[in-house]
């Protein structure tokens, strides 16, 4: 399961979030914008959903190829991963995460 990490601060509105790492503000400076297909996979991000179930409602919803969906949710995931804003629940203690 894929998780917000704790540290973060968070604005949600309709259409898009605000999100500012605490943990790295030295480093981020300035806070992240999810809207569009970044809101979409963002809110789907909540510790309950693996990268396949995210992937499923995409595909269900927006009705585009899910091998598109896919490559671009493994992306998304990844960037998150690596600026710290999400982490992997099930594998927690690992020294390298897993997203699915």
């Amino acid at each position: 399961m894929v998780r917000r990490h704790p540290d973060l601060a968070e604005v949600a509105h309709e259409d898009y979030t605000v999100v500012l790492n605490l943990a790295r503000l030295n480093e981020q400076q300035s806070p992240y914008v999810f809207e569009g297909p970044s809101f979409e996979i963002w809110t789907r991000i909540d510790g309950t959903r693996d990268e396949a179930q995210i992937v499923d409602e995409l595909v269900e919803q927006f009705g585009a190829p899910r091998e598109q969906i896919a490559t671009d949710v493994r992306a998304f995931l990844e960037e998150l991963l690596a600026l710290g804003l999400v982490e992997d629940a099930d594998n927690k203690e690992d020294t390298e995460p897993h997203l699915d």
